[in-house]
């Protein structure tokens, strides 16, 4: 390993910590909003990344560049006043978090390239980058991703069972892909885009 590859792992890791951290935050702080105590009993209702860290998901979320997970917050839509509507913004508004992170991150950036911080630079574009990647793998129907929970709310129940009797299937599929490097380009680029649509939106902000 290389000193300048040892540098830029050593300063992402707090970028991918913040982005996982971030993401099971507020997917505990939304359900809990709406009456669920389950986050709060397992100790999820909290910014510390100790308690939002998953071993395997993380190094793959290093490893890949953007395709991870932090512990999954167990959730239960029966604390819920309105269960589909309550269940459909828990699903969703963790993503949406990790985009306003990731504007957030690179405003800072803008304001702060001219300085003689190069360190504080590639925390912050690696804090961007990875809290945009999360949100796009986010959108992939696989387990533990957020896509399927939403998919649990939109599609009719029966083939929703359907679909998750074959999750396994499409789990190891899908990783079999990715390991192999078919989604790797067409992710970076999607990645790259809403870097790019996010600096763009600084203008009007």
């Amino acid at each position: 390993m290389n000193t300048n590859y040892a540098v830029l792992l050593l300063f992402s890791i707090p970028g991918a910590l913040l982005a996982t951290t971030a993401h099971e935050f507020i997917r505990a702080a939304v359900s809990s909003h709406f009456g669920d105590t389950l986050p709060k009993n397992n100790g999820r209702l909290t910014l510390n990344p100790i308690r939002h860290f998953e071993p395997i998901g993380f190094l793959l979320l290093l490893a890949t560049g953007g395709f991870g997970w932090g512990k999954p917050v167990e959730t239960s839509a029966l604390y819920y006043k309105n269960r589909k509507r309550d269940a459909l913004l828990t699903a969703i508004l963790p993503t949406v978090g990790n985009l306003v992170i990731a504007l957030i991150a690179l405003m800072l950036y803008k304001i702060c390239v001219n300085m003689n911080m190069p360190f504080l630079l590639l925390f912050l574009f690696s804090t961007a980058r990875y809290n945009v990647a999360l949100a796009v793998f986010n959108l992939l129907p696989v387990v533990p991703m957020d896509c399927v929970k939403v998919l649990s709310v939109v599609m009719p129940a029966n083939q929703y069972f359907q679909y998750m009797q074959y999750e396994k299937v499409i789990q190891i599929g899908f990783f079999i892909l990715l390991i192999m490097g078919f989604f790797g380009n067409f992710f970076q680029y999607l990645i790259q885009l809403i870097l790019q649509c996010l600096e763009m939106l600084l203008f009007f902000l």
